[in-house]
C-alpha cells in the first residue's frame, strides 16, 4: 500500500516539521486502525494471551498421559549380591478416575525380602485402581482441566477486552487529531481572506477610497487571525504527536505522522450512521453475551462452580481398590499361565472425623461464589447505564451537528451577502469582519461536534463490548 510506504519512508528520513502545502495523502479511519490492529504493541501482546491459553489447556492435558516408569536397585557387598530389584513398567490415567497399569519385576540377592521374591523369569502384572468415594466424579486432575479451558475461554475475552480499550482510545486520538487540523485548516484559510482583505483596502486608502482607519482595522484581523491560526497549529503538532503512539510497524518499528499525512477535510467528510433506537435496544439484550467483563465474570463464576464441587467432593471419605492379575511369564510367552488365583488386591479408605478442613474449604467456596455474584450484578449495572449514557450523548449530538451544519450554511449565506453589500458601498469593514468571525466561530464549533459525534458512536459501541469484533 503506498500510504504505508510513504508512512514507513517519512518517518525514517523526514522528521516533524511545519505544515507542509501538499497533503495528498489522507489518513482515513480505516487505514489507522488496520495499523493499530497489526502492530501496536498492545494488539500484539493481546494475540499472545489466545497462545497463552493453549499452552495452559496443553499443560493440564499432560496430566492424562500415559507415562512409563521403572526403579533399579542393587547392593553388592565383600562379594556378595546381597539384592538386585528392578521395577518397570506402564501406567494409563484416564478421566474417569480408573488408573490402567501394566509392570515387570525381577528380582534376587541373597538378603532379598521375602515380599519382593519373584519367580526366577520375573513377575508380570496388570491391573487397575478404581476410586469409589472421594475423586469418583471429580478430582483436581479433572478439575484443573476445566478449568484450564475457562482459563482458554477467559483469554479470548480479555483480548477482546484490551482490543475493545485500545480501538476506543485509537479512535478518539484520531478524531481529536481529525478536530485541530480541521480547526487549523478554517483559521488558515480565514488568514489568507483578512491578508487578501487588508491588500485591497490598503490599495483603496490609496486611491482615497477608504479611510486609513480601516487599513488598520483590517491589518488588526490579519495579526489576530495569524495569531489563532499559530495557536491551532502547536495544539494540532501537539496532538499529532499524541496520535503516533498508536502507531507501529513490522519489527515494532515506531512511526510518525508526517506532514505528508492528513485527515479528512470536514467538508469532505460522510459521518458514520447514528445509532438507530432498535439497535439500542437489542444492544442492551445481548451485553451479558456480547460484553467482555461480563463474560468474564460468568467465566470467573464458572471456575468457582468447578472449585466448590471439587470441594464438595472432598466431604466423601477416600476408598480407593486396586486389583492386579499376576503371571510368571514361561520363555517368551508372557501370557502363558494367567490365573484368577494369581492376583494382587489393595483397597486403601481413610475418613476424617470432624471434616472440619472440608466444610470450611466448602464455605470458602460458596463465599467466593456469592461475592463474585454481587460484583457481576453491580458490574452488569455499571456497564447497562454506561450504554445509555453514550447513546443519549451520541443521539444528542447528532441533533447538534445536524442544527451547526445548517448554521454554517446560512451564516456563509450571509457573509455573502454582506460582501455584496460591501463591494457595492452599502456595507463597512467591521460588519465584514464580524460576519466572517462569526462564520470562523461556527466552522470552528462544528469540527469539534463533528468529532464528538464520532467519539460518542465509538463509545456506545465500546460501552457495549463490540467496537472491536474478529
Amino acid at each position: 500500500m503506498k500510504w504505508i510506504l510513504k508512512l514507513v519512508l517519512l518517518t525514517i528520513l523526514i522528521p516533524p516539521s511545519s505544515m507542509a502545502q501538499n497533503l495528498d495523502d489522507v489518513l482515513t479511519k480505516d487505514k489507522f486502525l488496520w495499523l493499530v490492529y497489526s502492530y501496536h504493541p498492545l494488539s500484539v501482546q493481546s494475540r499472545l494471551l489466545l497462545d497463552i491459553g493453549e499452552s495452559t489447556v496443553l499443560r493440564s492435558r499432560g496430566n492424562f498421559d500415559p507415562y512409563v516408569f521403572s526403579t533399579y536397585d542393587r547392593k553388592e557387598f565383600k562379594g556378595k549380591d546381597y539384592y538386585s530389584i528392578f521395577n518397570g513398567g506402564l501406567k494409563v490415567p484416564t478421566w474417569y478416575g480408573v488408573e490402567l497399569k501394566t509392570s515387570y519385576d525381577q528380582n534376587n540377592g541373597v538378603f532379598l525380602n521375602p515380599e519382593q521374591s519373584v519367580p526366577v523369569n520375573g513377575l508380570w502384572n496388570a491391573g487397575l485402581s478404581v476410586t469409589l468415594g472421594q475423586g469418583l466424579f471429580i478430582d483436581k486432575r479433572r478439575a484443573t482441566l476445566k478449568q484450564a479451558k475457562l482459563f482458554a475461554e477467559a483469554s479470548f475475552f480479555e483480548r477482546q477486552k484490551m482490543m475493545n480499550d485500545l480501538y476506543f482510545d485509537a479512535i478518539k486520538q484520531y478524531w481529536k487529531w481529525f478536530e485541530a487540523y480541521n480547526q487549523y485548516n478554517i483559521y488558515n484559510q480565514s488568514v489568507g481572506l483578512a491578508e487578501e482583505r487588508f491588500r485591497a483596502v490598503k490599495q483603496s486608502f490609496k486611491f482615497g477610497d477608504k479611510p486609513a482607519i480601516d487599513t488598520l482595522e483590517a491589518f488588526i484581523q490579519v495579526q489576530n487571525r495569524q495569531l489563532m491560526r499559530n495557536q491551532l497549529l502547536l495544539n494540532y503538532q501537539n496532538i499529532t504527536a499524541d496520535l503516533s503512539n498508536y502507531l507501529w510497524f513490522e519489527n515494532n518499528t515506531p512511526l510518525v505522522v508526517t506532514d505528508s499525512l492528513r485527515p479528512p477535510i470536514l467538508d469532505t467528510l460522510t459521518l458514520s450512521n447514528s445509532v438507530a433506537l432498535d439497535s439500542f435496544y437489542t444492544m442492551l439484550q445481548q451485553l451479558p453475551n456480547t460484553h467482555p467483563d461480563l463474560q468474564l465474570y460468568e467465566n470467573k463464576l464458572a471456575s468457582l462452580s468447578i472449585d466448590r464441587r471439587l470441594k464438595s467432593e472432598m466431604l466423601k471419605p477416600t476408598l480407593n481398590v486396586e486389583y492386579n492379575v499376576l503371571n510368571e511369564p514361561i520363555g517368551n510367552d508372557v501370557l502363558a499361565g494367567i490365573s484368577g488365583q494369581n492376583n494382587k488386591i489393595g483397597v486403601d479408605f481413610s475418613f476424617p472425623i470432624f471434616l472440619r478442613k472440608q466444610r470450611g474449604d466448602l464455605q470458602l467456596a460458596d463465599l467466593k461464589i456469592s461475592n463474585t455474584t454481587l460484583e457481576q450484578q453491580q458490574k452488569s449495572l455499571e456497564v447497562t447505564n454506561k450504554v445509555k449514557r453514550y447513546y443519549n450523548e451520541h443521539i444528542t449530538l447528532q441533533s447538534q451537528v445536524g442544527l451547526v451544519s445548517q448554521t454554517v450554511v446560512n451564516t456563509n449565506r450571509l457573509l455573502i451577502a454582506e460582501r455584496q453589500k460591501f463591494n457595492s458601498g452599502e456595507s463597512s469593514l467591521f460588519l465584514i469582519n464580524s460576519r466572517e468571525v462569526y462564520l470562523i466561530n461556527t466552522q470552528i464549533k462544528f469540527a469539534e461536534l463533528v468529532s464528538k459525534y464520532e467519539i460518542s458512536r465509538a463509545g456506545f459501541y465500546w460501552s457495549s463490548g463490540v467496537l472491536f469484533t474478529e
